[in-house]
């Protein structure tokens, strides 16, 4: 009986700590900030790399053709999500608030939507208007998420320091502090 327990919660631990199965369909709606969402595009190329992040390509904000190494020379925040994950909507005021915090310190987000489906553009441009997302989205692929490592379970950031090197990586939920902490260490300027 006591294994039985320990099993319980040793299970629900681990559903809590690393965030939804990307095999979850369950959709719900976050509440409307009235903000406007930049961009929702499909990455059109993934270029893998040997020690490095890989390059892929999108439709920035102003419809221009644009790569990932544009980002380059900024501390850059990735985070995989999804529109249907509850873990993510969690997080995702947090990173909101902190895209507007660090916008000046040359800090650039993007989020990386691991939603599918014939409308996923404007199920997901649907979402984040309603949401306030005001980065770069883009609609991920099985490329890009085997570039990363074989995202399986989202949320999933990762934070990369001007060179493009993956400084940090979080599997599941974190608070705004924790992420806050490592954009600052990859700043140079951990508080």
């Amino acid at each position: 009986m006591i294994y039985k327990r320990l099993f319980l919660l040793l299970s629900i631990f681990l559903f809590i700590a690393s965030g939804c199965s990307k095999k979850e369909k369950t959709r719900t709606e976050v509440n409307d900030t009235g903000a406007a969402a930049k961009n929702v595009s499909e990455i059109s190329e993934v270029q893998v790399r040997e020690g490095n992040v890989p390059n892929f390509s999108f439709t920035d904000a102003s419809g221009q053709s644009t790569t990932f190494d544009s980002f380059k020379g900024k501390v850059t925040v990735i985070n995989f999500w999804a529109t249907w994950c509850g873990p993510c909507k969690v997080e995702l005021p947090d990173l909101i608030e902190l895209s507007k915090e660090y916008e000046s310190r040359n800090v650039k987000f993007i989020g990386i939507s691991t939603d599918r489906g014939g409308d996923v553009v404007e199920d997901v441009r649907a979402f984040i208007e309603k949401a306030g997302i005001p980065y770069q989205i883009v609609i991920s692929n099985d490329e890009i998420e085997s570039a990363y490592g074989n995202i399986h379970a989202i949320p999933t950031t990762f934070i990369l320091d001007e060179n493009g090197n993956i400084v940090e990586s979080f599997v599941g939920v974190r608070s705004k502090q924790i992420f806050a902490d490592a954009i600052n260490k990859a700043l140079g300027t951990a508080s």
